[in-house]
């Protein structure tokens, strides 16, 4: 389905209609356009920096999804791994009894907004990464708390996913790394605002 994935995009971009002026403006085609073989331009600038994120995206999600499947789990399931880790860490810092996150805080928490927290925990719990107690003083909440398993699935996974971090983007500077995280953070305000 992955490797399905970008191809299909590839074919929706080839669809789209593209005039050739950006803002009256006459342009060249996009170093985008040129790789997808597209003749004209985007629409607009605004267009051709979705589609380049959704685009970048794919490709910088693939090897971390097949990394994470060869281990048994998703990359949602990893984050909601290390969601659970940084509190454990936080709560020992402090010299606080760790007691785990309610599901509702794990999902506030997770880089992408997932519908079925419940289930995702539920496959956690079963494959023994993570494990549910219930609250002393009040028996209705819920705490998730990662597991030794857990931990060191984690453990075994942080070198390789930080050497994918690494290699992804080899090619861009320090100075060019924080531009591109200021512009995503910037676009991701941007777009929330909107609603």
């Amino acid at each position: 389905m992955l490797e399905d994935g970008p191809r299909f995009f590839i074919y929706l971009l080839k669809q789209l209609p593209a005039p050739l002026q950006y803002s009256g403006m006459e342009t060249s085609p996009s170093n985008l356009a040129r790789l997808l073989g597209k003749q004209d331009t985007f629409r607009s600038l605004r267009q051709e920096a979705f589609l380049n994120l959704m685009r970048t995206q794919a490709i910088t999600s693939a090897p971390f999804h097949r990394l994470f499947k060869a281990h048994g789990i998703s990359p949602p399931l990893y984050n909601i791994l290390r969601i659970l880790r940084g509190h454990q860490r936080k709560d020992q810092a402090a010299g606080q009894t760790y007691r785990g996150l309610p599901v509702l805080r794990i999902g506030e928490e997770m880089v992408t907004r997932e519908p079925d927290m419940t289930r995702l925990v539920n496959r956690l719990e079963k494959a023994g990464f993570a494990e549910r107690c219930r609250c002393d003083e009040d028996r209705r909440v819920v705490y998730v708390r990662i597991t030794d398993k857990g931990l060191g699935l984690l453990e075994r996974l942080g070198p390789e996913t930080d050497a994918l971090h690494e290699s992804q983007f080899r090619g861009l500077s320090d100075a060019e790394l924080r531009t591109l995280n200021d512009l995503l953070f910037r676009a991701a305000i941007s777009v929330s605002a909107a609603g």
